[in-house]
């Protein structure tokens, strides 16, 4: 009977023992990685100085998930005018576009700050939802805004942008309109690549090169998958602006790389307007033959091929 208890005792005592040396094994492999990580960190630092490579400060939130969106349908209660927009005409195509055109040409300024173009949304287009300021483009005389979701910008998606058209006068005139709808997001909020490991990934790959600035990196939602049924998935993603020229992508999960180019985007963008903008004119003679025009001459600016 002694000898049972003995043994019992002896068991439990290893087992305790056992617990004990892997909890410290745990501790002292984490505190080793994280040392690692540190140390690998710090040498991609020094590389970079040593390619004179510059890079902003950077954010410490890399927390996410995935965002699935739904499709929005918009009705004609959508497109009642708040008290705060300029007159406008304005018509729904297929539930899903809204074109507008100003009543009066709205000007505006050149090389403004970004706040500037941001206010010029709450007097232009819909309150729908939150959009971003992404750009003017030259060569079509436009200004771009890509539409938020958790007040991250969604990039370069075709069901959530505004795309506002000026004359040569550099006034606004028409837009066209998408929204995104209601979102979801996924359980798990999973640790993102950080934003350093981003610029790295962009170094490995040969994208990243002596002399570059980074100057922004920031992290929205971008997906290379269209809608299928009326749901879409997007995943959290870096935005790495380069010079003040080129901006790369970065999965914030998986960490491939990708690069959309703007112009072929806003081709498929403007040939779709053409698209729902014709079929609705062949119902309704009131469609301004304007609004087709200019469109179709912003498509033919694109199909010259002479566009940087």
């Amino acid at each position: 009977m002694e000898w049972g208890r003995i043994k019992l005792i002896l068991i439990v005592c290893f087992l305790i023992l056992n617990i004990y040396l892997l909890v410290q094994f745990i501790e002292k492999k984490e505190k080793t990685d994280y040392g690692v990580l540190e140390d690998l960190q710090s040498s991609f630092e020094d590389l970079l100085k040593a390619e004179s490579i510059t890079i902003p400060e950077l954010t410490t939130d890399n927390s996410g998930t995935y965002l699935s969106v739904d499709k929005k349908v918009l009705t004609e209660e959508d497109i009642k005018l708040a008290s705060s927009q300029v007159k406008q005409e304005s018509l729904l195509l297929d539930e899903e576009l809204i074109v507008s055109q100003l009543s009066d040409p709205l000007p505006v300024k050149e090389d403004e700050s970004t706040d500037y173009y941001e206010e010029l949304e709450e007097k232009i287009f819909y309150p729908l939802g939150d959009y971003q300021y992404w750009g003017w483009n030259k060569a079509l005389n436009a200004l771009i805004y890509f539409q938020k979701k958790d007040d991250r910008t969604v990039y370069f998606n075709q069901n959530g942008i505004v795309i506002v058209y000026l004359n040569d006068d550099n006034e606004a005139v028409y837009y066209t309109q998408s929204v995104l709808g209601e979102e979801e997001f996924g359980e798990d909020n999973s640790d993102l690549i950080n934003p350093l490991e981003a610029v790295e990934t962009l170094y490995r790959a040969n994208t990243l090169h002596s002399g570059d600035d980074v100057k922004r990196v920031n992290l929205g939602f971008y997906t290379r998958v269209p809608y299928e049924g009326d749901t879409q998935v997007f995943a959290p993603t870096w935005k790495v602006n380069i010079n003040d020229e080129e901006d790369y992508f970065v999965n914030a999960i998986e960490g491939f790389i990708f690069s959309t180019d703007e112009n072929e985007f806003l081709y498929e963008n403007i040939q779709q307007s053409i698209d729902l903008l014709k079929g609705k004119r062949t119902k309704n003679k009131k469609i301004p033959q304007e609004m087709l025009d200019l469109l179709e001459s912003k498509l033919e600016i694109l199909e010259s091929g002479e566009v940087e």
